[in-house]
């Protein structure tokens, strides 16, 4: 997970990272908060993306006065733009709870909110 934002080893099998600007969808989420929490210790700026249908604010209460932390509200099924490094897309329902409640916009988030994301980093000229 985290070995995608590596940017080499240091030759003794330790990562060394170069500091990057990540964008994580469902940031308030429970994964997407230890991500989040995960990135900046790893000296990376983060953008936390959440619309709140599951995650909470309070998730992520403790990063908010952070200086590499900047959270926003947004729904992945509508399109964004902002200059970031690296997504990890994380934006959907995950419970049978929240999903079972509303299986169409579990769907929608997780299709609409994917294909948003792969659209946007096209246009970017940045496919992967």
């Amino acid at each position: 997970m985290i070995e995608t934002v590596l940017a080499g080893l240091n030759g003794k099998g330790t990562p060394v990272t170069k500091p990057a600007r990540i964008l994580v969808t469902g940031g308030a989420g429970f994964l997407g908060s230890h991500l989040c929490e995960r990135l900046i210790k790893e000296g990376h700026e983060v953008v936390c993306l959440d619309n709140f249908f599951t995650g909470t604010r309070a998730n992520v209460a403790h990063l908010l006065a952070h200086p590499r932390f900047e959270l926003f509200r947004h729904d992945v099924e509508h399109p964004l733009t902002m200059e970031v490094d690296q997504i990890f897309h994380l934006a959907c329902p995950a419970s049978p709870v929240h999903y079972q409640r509303n299986p169409v916009r579990t769907i929608r988030t997780a299709v609409q909110g994917t294909l948003n994301f792969l659209r946007w980093r096209v246009r970017q000229g940045r496919a992967s």
